[in-house]
């Protein structure tokens, strides 16, 4: 979107010359053969055999076109990942493997690039040469011929090749926007054109429900039936990878039905494993589009337990919570979602895995208010892991191996002794002895304070603040992108000149175009000679005179192929190192830079802005060295032969600079505005693509829609005006230029030597090219402006190059190759807060972990526990105290010393394109048998049929629950001292998670194991556990202590969980 676009805009501007630039070539055609009769034919036979030539040209530079986008869009998607996955890349110390594969990539583009410029540079040097090749041809035949070549033939003839320079000269320049435009045209068109997705239709429904009969989902699903016509709960389980959430994006229509049919009727509801969460405030999350009703709105935000979320928020629920929600919590953003999908009040919710993101005794409190009581009255079906609900459901899905292998009541299903749900529920109880349930609203017990409404977080009600913060101001998280006003600073050319290879290559360029203007200027007044010569009657050197003005031509096409190719690779250069310095800078920029920077607005200057400085900024450096050049040859030439005009020299100089200043001022700003307007559209692009399913399950897409258009629209306005202000600069430069032309001509006429054959030669030499200023003077102030306003993109490049970075990589002590040793952790007095000016997240921590202790944490939402996580590894530096392992502080070493001996095992598992080798080892330490024992022990060996099998952008071709296993596998790899875990099996089925358990046991049993609990089954076999609150450390004791102690955090915590499974299911 960022350049095919663009590209298509961009010949807009210039279409006209497709049909202008025929009609100039006929006239100046014409009138030549009038003037030199049958000796014209030497110089069409010259443009005949240069058209072949430059037709062969175009098709590579259109083959060429279409590999560099193609590279582009790799690269492009690459840094896409990378950006959207960096806290995961700097987690696991990632950063200098990606910044190689996103550099390879880029060399790969710089490298077509280089000889995309070379066959345009020889296209150029051809189109533009062409006057010069054809005047010495065509002359050269009038010579021989035996016709006598005067002052005035000569001249005109010299006039009318110089009307040839403009279609020629734009003729390249048209070719290349064409062949831009029509590879852009082509992408466009076959994206456009691609297959779309078959709505899901109501079929023979005509109430709200679902029909699906023997339907094949594309090749992942196959023959699943199941029709819903009255309110009820449909619970789908299966093991990792069976085909879950397939089921529910079959319902939305986003994957085909390849056989049978797939009917809905009613409006949805979609909330998928991975919440979608707009940079908006949380309000604005929750109504989505809709219009705001405060009793509607106040249940939605009950029944997903957001309530004590919203109290803690710094601002409400008018917080603005960032892009992709990444100031939340996991579960704070499923139930963001959730509370979206229940204040759209629709027939039908769409519900994926809901549960496994929050904390136990808040997913019991959810399933309890939100899915049996809030959709009593609604068709849900719910997609989970946790056995222990499906007692609550109407019906049961078994999926295993992409197909239904049961399908039923649970009392049915889980009777039979030899039933896949028998099993699993047997398995899952020998595991822990406890699963996860809601308490039953058909207890009597008068303990039972589920029946309370606001039981579902007496836990986190104690550890409230007694008042509520209220606030009507909107929390601002997102800065406004800076946009410099006035002229683009002097530093930025420097920077861009040293960038290209400094003052020495930049001598050279400037060296080969002050030589091409040379060389036309002397072959022009060396014909001036040579006519006089003839008109003298001295016409014995007549093959002299030719052979240099052929040699002078000829020349001069040689001199244009190598500025034109020169200006090209070191542009590159520079744009190359530009383009390093970006990336460098934007990988070690901290983590709360992206936090408060939209994705799009990186990616624009990833995209657009380095494409400006690959391709349109040295164009635009070459055009006006060449136009300036132009200019002041004419002016002196002029100046030169008529003294006189060098009195109207100031005046027109002065009516020239105004127009020239008051112009670049103007398109300056505007390039800036519509450069800044741009960032908007690709973050709410991205930001749709993001939550397509969401968008189009909520029927939304209208208001995105409108949003779009919005954005488009502003950023249209300043593009229009931009080539609005270059239409008010052309009318006045044809003025300037025409003040030129007359003052030139009357300079001459007083002079009067007319007696002179040599001043008249030379006076023609100056009309000729006083009749071409206009042009040059126009190309001039518009390739000024040009260059400045491509110097904006140089300005927004290096203004994030130089980002501050965080602390260094590696530190210049060495650090011993045992470290840590024994993993001993102390946090003391622990002070953390994210940014400035926001309340600290952790108050004067202090604790200490013995070596290979096994350790849980656990505290309400808000409590510190990810923000252990953050200090630990650095991703945010303490404000005060000091984390310490064996001994070590961590301060003192540099954040890849730190992160790469630390194993982490993140809540979100975050895949990155390329293969299932490249993300469990980027750096290829490990050998095939390594990769295979990883995989194995994560039980993925039979879901991963190769090493180098395919991962898809994001992840997508993998299920959340086997994205969640490969990224065990990678911590299995590490073989690291101290291991980090965040509800590393959230999203993997019960039998999968018992297994996992015991390998991450005996896989880690040498390790120090800090486990960050939702699920409280998963820590109680803890050495200790750590309990949170408001940052502070409340408990930190053995499991047996704290539950001795009935008013500990700790044990009413898990007597509320016990309490929800009080109708557990046993079998």
């Amino acid at each position: 979107m960022s350049i095919d676009a663009a590209r298509l805009q961009r010949l807009t501007l210039d279409l006209h010359t497709i049909w202008v630039v025929p009609y100039l070539l006929v006239v100046a055609c014409t009138l030549l053969y009038n003037e030199l009769g049958v000796a014209f034919l030497a110089g069409l036979g010259v443009i005949l055999l240069v058209i072949p030539i430059t037709t062969l040209l175009s098709k590579i530079m259109r083959r060429l076109q279409s590999s560099l986008l193609s590279v582009k869009d790799t690269r492009g998607k690459l840094c896409y990942e990378v950006l959207a996955g960096i806290k995961v890349l700097k987690l696991q110390a990632w950063e200098l493997s990606f910044a190689d594969r996103i550099l390879s990539y880029r060399d790969a583009e710089l490298g077509i690039l280089r000889i995309y410029s070379s066959i345009q540079a020889a296209a150029t040097s051809l189109y533009t040469g062409v006057p010069s090749l054809v005047a010495a041809a065509s002359l050269g035949a009038y010579v021989l011929l035996g016709n006598e070549l005067d002052v005035s033939t000569a001249l005109t003839s010299v006039a009318l090749f110089n009307v040839l320079r403009f279609p020629l000269f734009k003729l390249p320049q048209v070719l290349h926007a064409v062949v831009e435009a029509y590879t852009s045209a082509t992408r466009l068109e076959a994206f456009l054109a691609s297959h779309e997705r078959t709505p899901v239709g109501p079929g023979t429904l005509t109430s709200p429900g679902v029909d699906m009969h023997e339907a094949n989902l594309e090749d992942r699903l196959r023959g699943v039936s199941l029709h819903v016509s009255s309110p009820s709960l449909i619970a789908v389980i299966g093991p990792v990878g069976s085909g879950k959430s397939t089921l529910l994006h079959g319902l939305l229509g986003d994957v085909d039905c390849t056989h049978g049919h797939v009917h809905r009727f009613g409006s949805v509801a979609y909330v998928s494993q991975q919440p979608f969460i707009q940079n908006a405030s949380v309000r604005a999350n929750i109504t989505f589009g809709l219009p705001f009703e405060a009793a509607k709105y106040a249940d939605a935000v009950r029944v997903s337990c957001l309530e004590p979320d919203l109290r803690v928020l710094p601002h409400g629920d008018s917080t603005e919570i960032g892009e992709k929600g990444i100031t939340l919590s996991g579960g704070q953003r499923t139930r963001v979602a959730l509370a979206r999908a229940m204040y759209s009040d629709a027939d039908i919710y769409l519900l994926d895995d809901i549960l496994a993101a929050v904390d136990s005794h808040v997913g019991a409190d959810i399933f309890q208010r939100c899915v049996r009581d809030r959709l009593a009255t609604k068709i849900v079906v719910l997609v989970t892991n946790q056995l222990s609900v499906l007692a609550h459901c109407d019906h049961v899905l078994v999926l295993e191996s992409g197909a239904v292998v049961e399908a039923g009541s649970f009392p049915d299903l889980a009777l039979q002794s030899d039933g896949r749900l028998a099993s699993m529920v047997a398995t899952f109880q020998l595991g822990a002895g406890t699963v996860d349930t809601p308490a039953s609203t058909d207890n009597d017990d008068d303990d039972d304070d589920s029946s309370r409404p606001d039981a579902s977080t007496s836990l986190e009600a104690d550890m409230l603040p007694p008042t509520p913060r209220t606030t009507t101001t909107t929390s601002s998280l997102i800065t406004t992108e800076d946009r410099a006003v006035g002229h683009v600073h002097r530093d930025m050319y420097r920077v861009w000149l040293r960038a290209c290879g400094g003052v020495g290559l930049g001598a050279l360029v400037v060296g080969l175009f002050v030589l091409a203007q040379a060389l036309t200027l002397a072959s022009t007044l060396w014909l001036a000679v040579w006519s006089e010569h003839i008109a003298a009657g001295d016409d014995e050197d007549g093959g002299v005179y030719l052979g240099v003005f052929v040699a002078l031509n000829v020349a001069f096409v040689g001199s244009l192929f190598c500025r034109s190719l020169a200006i090209s690779l070191v542009g590159l250069r520079g744009s190359r190192r530009l383009f390093a310095q970006l990336l460098q800078a934007l990988l070690r920029a901290p983590l709360s830079f992206f936090e408060t920077t939209p994705l799009g607005r990186i990616v624009n200057r990833l995209s657009k802005d380095v494409d400006t400085a690959d391709d349109d900024l040295p164009a635009a450096m070459g055009s006006l060295l060449a136009t300036s050049l132009a200019v002041l040859s004419t002016i002196a030439t002029i100046a030169y032969v008529t003294p006189l005009f060098g009195l109207c020299v100031v005046p027109i100089g002065l009516l020239y600079y105004r127009a020239q200043q008051y112009y670049i001022a103007t398109s300056r700003e505007l390039q800036r505005l519509e450069a800044t307007s741009r960032s908007p559209i690709l973050a709410l692009l991205t930001e749709t693509l993001d939550g397509l399913s969401t968008i189009t399950a909520s029927s939304v897409q209208g208001a995105f829609t409108r949003r779009l258009h919005t954005a488009l629209d502003t950023n249209q306005r300043a593009a229009l005006l931009n080539f609005a202000v270059a239409c008010w600069l052309g009318l006045r430069l044809e003025l300037v230029g025409t003040l030129v032309a007359t003052f030139a001509a009357v300079s001459a006429v007083v002079a009067k030597p007319s007696a002179s054959t040599e001043f008249a030669a030379l006076v023609g030499v100056s009309l000729s090219y006083a009749f071409q200023i206009t042009r040059n003077l126009n190309l001039s102030v518009t390739t000024v402006s040009e260059l400045e306003t491509d110097m904006v993109s140089i300005e927004r490049l290096v203004a994030y190059a130089q980002l501050p970075p965080e602390a260094a990589l590696a530190s210049n002590a060495a650090l011993p190759e045992s470290w840590p040793h024994a993993g001993a952790v102390t946090f003391t007095n622990v002070q953390l807060r994210y940014r400035p000016g926001l309340p600290r997240v952790l108050n004067g921590v202090s604790f200490s972990i013995r070596a290979r202790e096994k350790v849980g944490v656990v505290g309400r939402t808000g409590a510190g526990k990810s923000s252990l996580v953050v200090a630990l590894l650095r991703l945010v530096e303490v404000e005060g105290g000091h984390i310490a392992i064996d001994g070590v502080d961590l301060r003192t070493l540099g954040l890849h010393d730190v992160r790469n001996r630390i194993a982490i095992i993140p809540q979100d598992p975050i895949l990155f394109s390329g293969t299932v080798r490249s993300n469990l080892d980027p750096f290829d330490r490990f050998d095939d048998d390594a990769l295979w024992t990883s995989l194995k022990r994560a039980h993925l060996d039979t879901k991963v049929t190769s090493l180098d099998a395919i991962v898809d952008e994001r992840g997508v071709n993998f299920s959340v629950g086997e994205r969640q296993l490969l990224c065990i596998a990678r911590a299995l790899l590490q073989k690291a001292t101290v291991l980090l875990m965040d509800e590393a099996t959230a999203s993997i089925d019960a039998a999968t998670d018992a297994a996992l358990q015991e390998t991450l046991r005996a896989a880690f049993h040498h390790c120090t194991c800090i486990t960050i609990a939702h699920r409280i089954n998963t820590i109680l076999d803890a050495d200790r556990i750590l309990v949170l609150d408001n940052g502070r450390v409340a408990e930190l004791d053995t499991p047996a202590n704290l539950l001795a102690t009935p008013s500990s955090l700790f044990s009413r915590l898990v007597t509320h969980w016990r309490h929800g499974h009080v109708d557990a299911p046993v079998v």
